[in-house]
């Protein structure tokens, strides 16, 4: 009878064990589904730089300066990539939002960290290298280097890739013109280089790299970008130069999250339908925005900035239950902006680029998780502005902060809001070249720039 009672028992307890997994399986799909957003973060960036920018999110749109008093502040996200004068850094979990800037022969400090190796065209930095065995090389994040690398480098970069193997790459020109140091180095990032088709071969190799930033000039293309499966973020420009992108051109890398395209001569979206954990999207210098209704299949999209004049696209139609970041430009009507954010409770971070058709800022006071704030150009509703109680950060144009009076105004509206000046970049215009020296700016970056400009003074001396 009791082998009876017990084996009773032991079938109650076991039909439970069903119902245990059931719950602790729902448990963990909660949990999973219910992620928190990684929290964007202001960055202070105080110390020898003339020229701050954000370029994952931004892409040049604004740009900042400490001074001897006040650090720049910057609004990001880990894992993005940032402009520091003629260098570039990657906000990540080894960096904190306070971060101090020194420039050494060798290259860029952050927080007395090196982070970015300059290597010259001489061997000034062997020496350097003579002693690299002392050297704290945790933060390292970038090489740099330019076409006339000189051999007596070689053996001290193989020690280096010893120490650091997957350090990031920063250079400008072809990809096949660092195929040495690239059988030297596993990079996670590269930045600056120019793509053909020929070099496709040589990219797929590269299968750890996280971010990949360059130019595609090659004219037509009718293959699929190669598979790199640990590419998470894209940056590609000077798209003109190929007016169609095929339309598999992302189906061997569906895990990536961001994609940021400058100058498309037209952009279709459905060129993003591989991408199914798509966060941050930024398309800039485009012409026409085709089938504008596609967006609405990323559901995780956290970040939109599409625009420029000529980027034709129907804001109403967008509807991002996640969307976090948000950047409006001067073709937006004050009708599209109202109802842009009514449909959008949850943004977090807004910018307004030359927004002058936007006369009442009035819809912003319906945010409430809203903590950044950006204006270039033109201040059109301070009135409204100085109501945003929850606003950490507030970005507005130079010459207005630079009124005494704008400023205090402001200031006794958000006193507890970090205010900055910024400086607004009219990309393709040519006139980002008038107002700061060459030597501060990146030449991949903005080389564009400096054509443009040499083909409109060209064209009015003819």
């Amino acid at each position: 009878m009791k082998n009876k009672i017990n084996s009773v028992k032991r079938r109650n307890h076991s039909g439970n064990f069903p119902i245990i997994y059931f719950f602790a399986g729902l448990i963990i799909l909660l949990v999973s589904c219910s992620r928190t957003p990684v929290p964007y973060s202001i960055l202070e960036i105080a110390g020898e730089s003339d020229l701050l920018s954000n370029y994952s999110k931004s892409f040049l749109l604004t740009a900042y300066k400490p001074d001897s008093i006040n650090p720049a502040a910057i609004a990001g996200s880990q894992g993005d990539l940032f402009i520091a004068d003629d260098y570039v850094f990657v906000f990540d979990k080894n960096l904190s939002t306070g971060i101090s800037v020194k420039k050494r022969t060798e290259g860029l400090y952050l927080n007395d960290k090196l982070v970015f190796l300059a290597i010259p065209d001489n061997n000034d930095l062997i020496p350097w290298f003579e002693t690299l065995n002392n050297k704290d090389l945790s933060a390292l994040q970038f090489i740099g280097t330019g076409p006339e690398l000189p051999e007596s480098y070689l053996p001290h970069l193989s020690r280096l890739a010893k120490i650091k193997p997957d350090v990031g790459l920063l250079y400008e020109g072809s990809l096949t013109d660092i195929k040495m140091l690239l059988e030297i180095f596993n990079p996670s990032y590269i930045v600056g280089v120019d793509l053909q088709l020929s070099d496709f071969n040589l990219l797929s190799e590269l299968k750890n790299l996280k971010l990949l930033a360059a130019s595609f000039t090659y004219p037509v293309l009718t293959q699929p970008f190669p598979e790199l499966p640990e590419l998470k973020q894209l940056i590609l420009s000077d798209l003109d130069k190929n007016p169609d992108l095929p339309a598999n051109f992302l189906v061997n890398n569906k895990q990536l999250e961001r994609v940021i395209f400058q100058k498309p001569v037209k952009f279709d979206l459905s060129l993003l339908d591989p991408l199914k954990n798509l966060k941050e999207l930024v398309i800039r210098e485009s012409g026409e925005i085709l089938n504008t209704s596609l967006i609405n299949r990323h559901k995780k999209l956290e970040v939109l900035v599409i625009g420029d004049d000529n980027a034709d696209y129907d804001l109403n139609t967008v509807k991002l239950p996640q969307l976090r970041w948000m950047t409006f430009f001067n073709n937006t009507t004050q009708d599209e902006f109202n109802s842009f954010i009514n449909v959008h409770p949850a943004i977090e971070v807004i910018e307004m680029v030359e927004c002058d058709t936007i006369l009442s800022l009035q819809a912003l006071s319906g945010l409430s998780k809203l903590s950044s704030l950006t204006i270039t150009d033109t201040v059109t509703d301070i009135g409204s502005v100085g109501k945003l109680t929850n606003l950490k950060y507030l970005s507005l144009p130079s010459r207005f902060v630079g009124d005494s009076a704008n400023l205090a105004r402001i200031k006794r509206s958000l006193p507890d809001t970090r205010i900055v000046a910024n400086e607004g970049f009219c990309l393709g215009s040519g006139w980002l070249l008038l107002i700061i020296p060459f030597v501060l700016i990146i030449r991949f970056f903005c080389r564009n720039q400096k054509r443009d400009h040499r083909d409109n003074l060209n064209a009015a001396n003819l």
